[in-house]
């Protein structure tokens, strides 16, 4: 829907369409395609209004120029670019909405990060099964191996080698994505009766799928709709909508050049679902400018949410194979950290980015031979680019309201989101450390800091009257029956997760509801109910692991090594215990009255052969109890019997030397476990330069060098005070 002055529109010709549907549905994206299918499928007669065109397989655009397709402002093209002031905004126009071109992922969000805005009726435990139901309308499934080199893209690699390498593969899923995999050179039909062919593994999904492997909406939903008798107008951009009596009617602007005229064509019901800005902007007109809906809630354009959206490329060289194949998204990396003393939740995914993208945009940058010699000069793959999408929760208080040519702008302030925006930024850093490859955010926020969203939501927020929300739980604007809003416009924050799957779940359980009303049947089910499989929700395995992390990890943490030998003389060999040290939390550390660090690493004894694998804790300067560290160790030998014991640093005498030979000797006394008789009695030792190796071999584990700095500090004041027999005041109290 694009904003128009009313002269524009008063200059075309108007024709009265003599169709009547019992429902009107504009926009035929995640929203309006749910609505239309269920419609259709229970008899109703419905009319769904769309503004693209219908583009078919080959048709989608891959020229360099701009003008070839692109861009809906230039020749109605895939694309809308809106800027609303203070957020660029991006979706697409067509015959299946955003799903043409986003990143196929199915993803549920957070249960526990959906807090007091959202409804019962939009929350998972409600929505759950209406997830399975619209993953199974989709098919999605995770990733498959390319067929024909029967090995994943090379960026599921690089991406799950960086999480090895920072100890956090549990919170790393392959997610579910809406791609039929197969053979990509054989047309067969899915369940809706649609012709696809398998995934190419060309890493063009976000330009549209030229090979008909993305299920988009067009392939399922959609055809559903249309199969059951839904009349599907194309090229229909809404313009005016008004109260008809005891229904709607709904102005479209239809035709091109001087063919252009606008269209009347009226309802009983109108379902709303053009998308989060053009839905809450074709609304605010309605109020504010053509005045058809006067009684609008106060509350229009208010909640709006970027949904956290934060994009950077970087361009990797140290491994092989192309980054540009592949699905656009194969994995999602969830990240819950701490940011300025509170915890930041949000994921990352890797993304493909075209090669004919990267052609376009080094056309469209200026100084483009001086940008060719750099190009040279550092010798830059655009194949080995890889894209960084972050999605987090931000504050979703942005304002949405119309300029003075009736277009929406965004009132919307960085500093409402910094954590999040801080903690989304860091990732980059954290990827340069580990690859080398330099992380870059995109132009508008690295020069303008003007966030780029593909996930626009919110805009109607939901209340139970027209003073604390636009609509109701079932969907229903206020103080207008038959008038409703079924898309990312009423999702009343962010999911920190791509939003499809949510708006889909959140359309099939408010249609359920609505065509039971509208048949009296209050048994009424999708007819796909019967084949409904539970869809496999990964994420929620990663939200729990990472979860439980950040607050094991609270006040971050620090490692380091320890290496002390046996003190025996006369022995022919002398044994040594070498281990790590580890304190995952400083908060929970200083807090515990026994200052507990686990301990794993080898242990050798002069009275036992081999060297064994030992585990256990560290009690370092406890509260209560005369030691000054207690090691608690484990061990199995050679011939498998379990040794348990402990390692005393006892005060000895006063005096900081007498200090330093007390904390650098350990009477050790370990045991058979079943049998206490059998034991070993020695002594173990740090030697000076031990001393030193374990002190330069301190690091601390935080997100960022700053919190790592921080924790070194923590720590070696902690230990210090324990040193010197300096009781801190925190445990004092």
């Amino acid at each position: 829907m694009r904003g128009r002055k009313d002269a524009d529109i008063s200059e075309t010709v108007e024709t009265a369409s003599e169709e009547h549907a019992d429902v009107t549905v504009v926009g035929s994206g995640f929203g309006g395609a749910v609505a239309a299918a269920r419609l259709a499928q229970a008899g109703v007669s419905v009319t769904v209004l769309e503004r693209g065109r219908r583009w078919r397989p080959g048709q989608f655009p891959r020229s360099t120029e701009l003008d070839e397709g692109w861009l809906w402002q230039a020749g109605h093209g895939l694309y809308d670019l809106r800027w609303l002031k203070s957020m660029l905004s991006l979706q697409a126009a067509g015959w299946g909405g955003g799903s043409l071109v986003y990143a196929n992922v199915f993803a549920r969000p957070a249960a526990q990060t959906q807090d007091d805005r959202w409804p019962t009726t939009l929350r998972r435990q409600a929505l759950d099964p209406y997830y399975d139901l619209a993953g199974t309308m989709l098919g999605v499934t995770p990733i498959q191996p390319d067929p024909l080199t029967g090995v994943l893209p090379p960026r599921t690699n690089i991406v799950e080698d960086l999480v090895e390498h920072t100890q956090i593969r549990p919170a790393m899923i392959r997610p579910n994505l809406a791609v039929r995999f197969g053979d990509s050179e054989v047309w067969s039909r899915n369940v809706h009766g649609v012709a696809q062919r398998g995934c190419a593994f060309v890493g063009e999904c976000i330009l549209g799928c030229n090979r008909s492997a993305k299920n988009s909406l067009d392939l399922n939903y959609l055809a559903v709709a249309e199969r059951h008798g839904a009349t599907a107008v194309t090229g229909a951009e809404v313009t005016r909508i008004a109260s008809d009596g005891p229904g709607w009617s709904v102005w479209s602007l239809e035709g091109e050049g001087a063919d252009q005229h606008l269209v009347r064509r009226t309802s009983t019901r109108l379902i709303l679902a053009a998308g989060s800005v053009a839905t809450t902007e074709l609304l605010l007109r309605s109020r504010d400018v053509d005045q058809t809906l006067p009684d609008l809630s106060p509350t229009l354009g208010h909640g709006f949410s970027g949904n956290g959206d934060q994009l950077a490329l970087t361009n990797i060289r140290r491994s092989d194979g192309d980054l540009t194949t592949g699905p656009t998204i194969t994995t999602t990396t969830v990240l819950d950290v701490w940011e300025q003393s509170e915890p930041v939740w949000f994921q990352v995914q890797d993304g493909a980015v075209p090669v004919v993208v990267s052609a376009m945009l080094d056309r469209l940058l200026p100084l483009r031979r001086l940008r060719g010699w750099w190009n040279r000069l550092r010798r830059r793959d655009p194949t080995r680019t890889m894209a960084l999408l972050s999605m987090g929760h931000d504050a979703g208080t942005g304002r949405l309201r119309l300029d003075d040519h009736g277009r929406a702008q965004l009132l919307w302030a960085n500093r409402w989101q910094s954590r999040l925006y801080r903690a989304e930024e860091r990732v980059g850093p954290l990827i340069t450390r580990i690859t080398g490859a330099r992380v870059r955010s995109v132009i508008p926020w690295s020069i303008f800091k003007k966030p780029v969203t593909v996930h626009p939501l919110g805009g109607v927020p939901s209340g139970n009257d027209r003073d604390t929300g636009v609509v109701g739980r079932d969907l229903q604007v206020h103080g207008y029956p038959g008038l409703y809003v079924m898309d990312g416009a009423v999702l009343p924050a962010s999911t920190g997760a791509n939003p499809s799957a949510t708006i889909l779940a959140g359309a099939e359980h408010a249609m359920e509801g609505l065509i039971r009303t509208i048949t009296g049947n209050n048994s009424w089910r999708a007819p796909e109910w019967e084949h409904v499989r539970p869809v496999p929700a990964p994420e929620d395995d990663a939200y729990e692991w990472i979860a439980r992390r950040r607050r094991d990890t609270a006040g971050d943490g620090i490692v380091f090594d320890e290496h002390m030998h046996e003190r025996v003389p006369d022995a022919a060999r002398a044994g040594e215990l070498q281990v790590r040290l580890e304190i995952s939390s400083l908060d929970r550390f200083r807090a515990d009255p026994e200052h507990r660090l686990s301990v794993n690493g080898t242990i050798t004894l002069a009275e036992l052969p081999g060297t064994h694998s030992v585990t256990g804790e560290l009690h370092m300067f406890p509260r209560h109890g005369e030691h000054l560290m207690r090691y608690d160790l484990r061990f199995t030998d050679l011939d498998g019997q379990n040794w348990i014991g402990n390692g005393l640093k006892t005060q000895q005498g006063n005096g900081p030397i007498a200090r330093y030979r007390s904390l650098t000797n350990a009477g050790l006394t370990m045991h058979r476990e079943n049998d206490p008789n059998v034991s070993i009695r020695t002594r173990l030792m740090l030697h000076p330069h031990n001393v030193l190796g374990n002190g330069l071999s301190l690091r601390g584990t935080g997100f960022t060098v700053p919190r790592r700095a921080k924790a070194l500090a923590n720590f070696a004041s902690f230990f210090l005070s324990g040193v010197f027999g300096i009781r801190h005041r925190s445990e004092s109290n």
